[in-house]
């Protein structure tokens, strides 16, 4: 946790993540293409684009985002027991 009046670290991670996935799963509509497809032909320079087109910029950004908060989270949640994870989730289900 970060502090009396923060969310732990733990949930921003996750806010972040979320708002990135969502960037993605806009341009995987548009483009009818997943991110993780979408990022192989990228980062292999396939897509010719010059770095002009501003929507593979921000996609690869975004997926780029999601890929490292995923990391980032799964860490954290390493460090935790299970029975601090039950305890989490118990938390969170009586907010809900």
């Amino acid at each position: 946790m970060t502090g009396n009046n923060s969310k732990p670290l733990a949930e921003e991670i996750l806010e972040t993540l979320y708002a990135a996935r969502d960037v993605c799963i806009r341009y995987e509509k548009k483009y009818n293409m997943l991110s993780e497809q979408f990022h192989e032909l990228y980062s292999q320079g396939l897509l010719d684009d010059d770095g002009l087109n501003l929507d593979f910029v921000d996609w690869a950004g975004s997926y780029k985002t999601v890929l490292d908060c995923q990391r980032e989270y799964n860490g954290r949640v390493r460090e935790f027991t299970i029975a601090e994870k039950l305890a989490h989730l118990k938390a969170h289900a009586m907010v809900a």
